[in-house]
């Protein structure tokens, strides 16, 4: 019986292992937490002087990251495209590529109104 019940334990144990492996590997929140770790949160003080950053995300659902930015203008004339350089740990540019905020929905926004903008880095 004391065996029975080993087995039992040893395949409930095998069975949740299991289940947090298959939970890491797919596309649920654990494995993008996990890429979302491997890139840094961006430095937004060039844009403070025309924008309001709310907020800033990773999207790792395709195969290309995406940071997606959620902005307010400050101005109602305010540049709609950034430059932005990814650096490694010793600030070494990685890559380089542009932050665009849609020209038509800010130039028919209100000042204080969020927009949100997308930069794609190619891996």
């Amino acid at each position: 019986m004391k065996k029975q019940i080993n087995k039992r334990w040893q395949s409930l144990l095998l069975a949740t292992i299991a289940t947090f492996i298959v939970l890491g590997t797919s596309g649920s929140v654990f494995a993008q937490n996990k890429a979302a770790d491997k890139y840094p949160q961006p430095d937004f003080s060039a844009m403070e002087e025309y924008w309001e950053v709310v907020e800033s995300e990773y999207d790792f659902s395709t195969n290309i990251p995406t940071l997606n930015i959620t902005a307010k203008p400050k101005q109602k004339v305010v540049p709609t495209w950034w430059t932005i350089t990814w650096r490694d740990a010793k600030g070494v540019a990685i890559h380089k590529d542009t932050l665009m905020f849609n020209y038509t929905q800010v130039s028919n926004a209100k000042i204080g109104e969020p927009i949100i903008g997308s930069s794609y880095e190619v891996v």
